[in-house]
């Protein structure tokens, strides 16, 4: 006679070989070299462009170049109010690169230093390793805080229609969704563990007042000062970087991001030949804002703001090279020598890569590049200059307590 525990045997069985049989992910004996967290907020850029990023990432996975590493990618497949967090790595029995569930978020808030702040605590507890590191990959628009209002008819939230997609917006992260880059601080400094290196994969980010207010967060920090094209870094061809060797290479991941727009972008639909990137040495923009203190404290001139570099199509500019305006304004040619060695040291010269011209949705058209540091300042700026006033970048170079 079968009864039901020969049922419930049976069934167990089948239970146990299944799992077996499925797709798996080897659990390192202990913490690895290098965990790396891809965070992707928001869900505009969803399809197809955070997806085409997870498989670029599958793709590195895929060929062996993530050795004695971890990588996690924590997105919004579902909802605005819930994330899922996975690990991307290589099944060894299907000799191929999977995706695993790690954690789903019921209830997440992309605007929330809390819900930020979770995410980050579990990648030490899901993925434990001896360094870290972590990529932004959303909209983004520098420093300017959320919800500040617009000035005038100025428009740093509409493209132009018939634009092509970038990952710019108004703070980073979806309309509604944005957290300020001092809620992103709190986040990081509330940790028990370090990211050793920021990547942004988001728009405007290399200006000095977001990496000014960032410096005691990370060591480095890889971002462009201008747009980035909707389909982002070229994961596929950076992530290796950051697994080769004692440390990750983020002067290889600058080249790699420089080369691929420069040279393949023509390899990605709807895309254009724009690419500016730079690495910044954040323990080096102390040395860097006590220069400029110097210069606005007395060594300034007069200088026409139509002749600076700017790094977007707007009507009314927000985006100034850095480099370019304190060589206009520097009235003391021994003075401006200093802040640009110590540029050098804050940016690296090999890692202030950018293509001939940019891309701005603002006014669809390719801008000429005439001078480069690969960093940007708002203080030229016409727009936000009160706001501007209250960043720590400004506050520290003017002398105001």
């Amino acid at each position: 006679m079968i009864t039901r525990r020969f049922w419930g045997l049976l069934l167990a069985s089948a239970l146990f070989f299944t799992a077996c049989g499925k797709d798996e992910i080897p659990k390192p004996s202990g913490p690895v070299k290098h965990t790396m967290l891809l965070y992707m907020p928001g869900r505009s850029l969803l399809y197809p462009y955070y997806e085409r990023n997870i498989e670029g990432i599958e793709k590195a996975v895929g060929t062996g170049a993530v050795r004695n590493g971890r990588i996690l990618v924590c997105y919004q497949p579902d909802s605005y109010d819930h994330a899922t967090l996975l690990e991307i790595g290589y099944d060894t029995k299907q000799r191929k690169a999977i995706r695993k569930e790690l954690k789903i978020y019921e209830t997440f808030h992309a605007e929330n230093t809390t819900s930020v702040q979770e995410l980050f605590a579990d990648v030490q507890q899901l993925a434990p390793a001896e360094s870290y590191g972590l990529t932004i990959g959303c909209h983004g628009a520098g420093w300017i805080p959320a919800g500040t209002p617009l000035v005038g008819s100025y428009r740093l939230k509409q493209p132009m229609p018939g634009a092509l997609v970038t990952r710019a917006t108004r703070n980073f992260g979806d309309a509604g969704h944005q957290l300020d880059i001092s809620q992103l601080a709190d986040a990081v400094a509330g940790l028990p563990y370090r990211f050793d290196y920021l990547i942004f994969d988001g728009c405007f980010m290399a200006n000095i007042e977001t990496l000014y207010d960032l410096r005691h967060a990370f060591d480095y920090v890889v971002a462009s000062p201008c747009e980035i094209m909707g389909a982002g870094f070229p994961y596929e061809r950076t992530t290796p970087h950051l697994f080769t060797g004692s440390n990750p290479d983020l002067a290889k991941v600058c080249h790699a991001f420089w080369y691929f727009y420069d040279q393949d972008w023509n390899t990605v639909s709807n895309n254009v030949r724009s690419g500016c990137i730079s690495l910044a040495v954040m323990n080096e923009l102390d040395a860097l804002a006590a220069v400029v203190t110097e210069i606005q404290a007395g060594a300034t001139r007069e200088y026409d703001i139509n002749t600076l570099q700017y790094y977007e199509g707007l009507t009314k500019h927000v985006f100034y090279d850095l480099d370019d305006y304190m060589r206009a304004i520097c009235a003391d040619e021994n003075l401006y020598a200093r802040f640009k060695e110590q540029l050098n040291r804050a940016f690296p010269e090999a890692s202030r890569l950018h293509t001939p011209s940019f891309y701005s949705v603002y006014d669809t058209r390719m801008t000429t590049i005439k001078s480069y540091s690969g960093v940007t300042t708002s203080e030229p700026s016409q727009q936000f200059t009160a706001q501007h006033k209250g960043t720590s970048w400004y506050r520290r170079t003017h002398g105001v307590e």
